[in-house]
Order: structure tokens, then sequence, then C-alpha cells
């Protein structure tokens, strides 16, 4: 559209360089004479070419005026819309980025909140293994004999090499036997272990670590 509207400016310029012609000198014999303009003397002629051209050079300010400002509008239009363009394309751009580390933050915030809740069950559990290693499951073994019962700060010691000191303050106490007591090692609260005795109660246990098998004392009933 711009280009054609150009073409068009072009033209009426050129039309104005033209409109300095003299009109009755323009004319053929033929039209001359049909006009009546052989009737005219030379200064009316001259006064006839004047008007003309006058108005040949009124019409064409006004055709180029009406054509500048038609070029000046399509080309403000297009302008704007290109300017629109990038600036909706930039706004679009930064709100997308915007979207997306707000979508980082929570995503890294979930993450991180899912690592301190794992870490705090993590600490919750308890899973024992024979032999240094600490892992968070239930045991199963037994307490080297003999065993007499137990009160706080007895040393119970399994058969797998793992000892445990009693941290409950109540007591417990059984006939001596020199066999293998079943005990199961369970996760408490905030760490903690309870040892359950067959047949011997279910005291809270502190893991001591692993040692070779030696003697364990028997406690003395109170």
């Amino acid at each position: 559209m711009i280009a054609r509207l150009t073409l068009i400016f072009a033209a009426l310029c050129a039309g104005t360089l033209r409109a300095d012609d003299s009109f009755t000198k323009a004319l053929s014999p033929e039209d001359f004479q049909a006009a009546g303009l052989n009737k005219l003397t030379p200064d009316e002629l001259a006064r006839l070419d004047a008007l003309i051209r006058g108005e040949k050079a009124g019409a064409v300010a006004k055709a180029k005026e009406e054509t500048a400002q038609v070029v000046t509008a399509a080309v403000t239009e297009k302008v704007t819309a290109a300017v629109t363009e990038k600036v909706t394309a930039a706004v679009t751009a930064s709100v997308a980025e915007t979207v997306r580390q707000q979508v980082k933050a929570e995503d890294q915030k979930a993450e991180q909140k899912k690592a301190a809740s794992a870490g705090f069950i993590e600490r919750m559990k308890v899973v024992l293994k024979p032999g240094t290693e600490i892992e968070y499951t239930t045991l199963d073994a037994l307490l080297v004999p003999p065993f007499h019962g137990w009160q706080k700060d007895t040393i119970l010691r399994l058969t797998n090499g793992q000892r445990w000191i009693v941290t409950d303050d109540g007591n417990y106490w059984a006939d001596l036997t020199e066999k293998p007591v079943h005990v199961r090692v369970v996760p408490g609260t905030m760490g903690g272990f309870f040892m359950e005795i067959e047949k011997g109660g279910r005291p809270k246990v502190r893991f001591l670590g692993n040692s070779a098998p030696q003697p364990t004392p028997t406690p003395t009933p109170q």
C-alpha cells in the first residue's frame, strides 16, 4: 500500500512540473477553433492560461497534501503495529520468564520440604542389622545368656554383637535362664528404641555399638 501511494505522489509531483505549460497552446487548431478561443485577444488568452494554471496548481497541491496524509497515516500505522508487536513479544517473554522462575522456586521449595520431611522421617525410624551398620528396620535377635531381668543402665548384648543399654526408669526380673531369649528392637519416636523381650517386658534402650562376644553382667534383683 505504501509503495502504491508513493507512486501516486511521484506522479502528482510530475504533474506539478507540467502545470506551467500553456493550456491554450497545448490545444490542437481544431479544438482551439471549436472552443471559440480564436475570438480572444492575446491578453485574454494569457489570462485564461493563468486561471487554468492556478486551478491545476491548487488541485495538485491538494492532491499532494491528501496523498502525504495517507502515506503518513499508513507509515504510522505500520510502525505502531511493529512497535506494538515487539513490545507485546517482550512483555510476553518477560511474563513467561517470571512464571517460569516462580514455578522453579515453588518446585525447589517443594523439594526442600520433601527432603526435610524425609530427613525427619528417617530420624524417626530405626534400622538395625548385624555389624556396625545401623539402618532403619525392626530387628529380631537373641540375647546372650544368662538373662535374669533388667533395670536402668543394664547392658543387654545380642548374639549378633550389638550392645544396648537400658534407659528406662522401670525394671523387670525373672528366673535366671541360660537359654538365649528372643527380642525385637523396634523404633520409637524421636529416634528412640524399644526392646521387646520375650516374657521380659519392653524397656526403652539406646544403642552402644558392637563388640566381640563377652560375658554380660547379670543384674542383681532389688
